[in-house]
């Protein structure tokens, strides 16, 4: 248990974490796996996983990186978990002290945190590329239907010939005009409306516990017609992730500003660890 709560092993655990996320931003690039690392991004990590095991899909390198990755992440959470079992928690019974109660805080927290990322990868729904035109529709869990209504974008088309990464450079405040490019959408239940709203980028929708969020537009090669990437996502757990996080973020400020007031340095001995 010892081992489990050292600061060494933390700093390992992080590394290895660092060093995956560097990987996988290299396989991302890489031809013969970018396109499972992008469809890995697009839905649930538990469904892609699935998906690429039945398909026997997918090179070795990618195998081995996403277990490491999973195996440093999981490390990470034993070390916070037996630090504060082992060290925070004994000091917490008898803190005379708020600092103590605030670092106790932020380790918790932070499991929490780690946790609801989990769960954001492996419970509800998502997926985040629907792409649909005016007039069609997508079934969704617990027999709902997203239908798009409407995509209204008002500016130059071209701007939809153009890969992701072009088009967000090109889109500046003059050539996009936000507030007036929208998608109306419709949630349907067994041939019933339940609600409709517009969607424009960076304004998603909350309906019926999912989040609609309006990614891009693209043009229909077939016919010139618009239609709207729609990115649909959904988890009981994701109100106590933000909530969460937001707590972690208070409380870490807390504690920063009553390290600078004391006059620390604003580094943990590896015994307050």
């Amino acid at each position: 248990m010892k081992m489990l709560s050292s600061l060494n092993l933390t700093l390992w655990a992080l590394g290895a974490i660092a060093l995956c996320l560097l990987i996988g931003m290299i396989l991302a690039q890489v031809p013969l796996s970018s396109a499972l690392v992008a469809s890995m991004n697009k839905g649930l990590v538990l469904d892609w996983l699935i998906d690429a095991v039945s398909a026997g899909a997918g090179p070795v390198a990618l195998a081995v990186w996403f277990a490491a990755l999973c195996a440093s992440v999981g490390l990470l959470v034993l070390n916070l978990g037996a630090c504060t079992y082992t060290r925070l928690w004994p000091r917490l019974m008898h803190a005379k002290r708020v600092h103590t109660v605030l670092l106790f805080m932020v380790h918790a927290l932070m499991i929490v945190i780690l946790l609801g990322h989990l769960s954001q990868m492996t419970m509800g729904f998502k997926d985040e590329s629907m792409r649909l035109l005016p007039g069609q529709s997508v079934e969704l869990p617990d027999g709902l239907s997203l239908t798009l209504d409407t995509a209204t974008f008002v500016d130059d088309h071209s701007l939809l010939n153009l890969t992701y990464r072009q088009g967000r450079r090109a889109q500046t405040t003059t050539a996009f005009h936000r507030e007036l490019n929208t998608a109306g959408i419709s949630l349907w239940r067994d041939g019933r409306k339940l609600e409709s709203g517009e969607m424009r980028i960076l304004e998603p929708l909350q309906i019926e516990g999912l989040r609609l969020t309006l990614s891009d537009f693209y043009l229909d090669k077939s016919n010139g017609s618009v239609g709207a990437i729609i990115a649909v996502s959904g988890n009981p757990l994701t109100e106590v992730f933000f909530a969460a996080y937001l707590a972690w973020i208070v409380v870490y400020v807390l504690l920063a500003a009553m390290g600078c007031r004391a006059g620390e340095t604003g580094e943990m001995t590896p015994s307050e660890v």
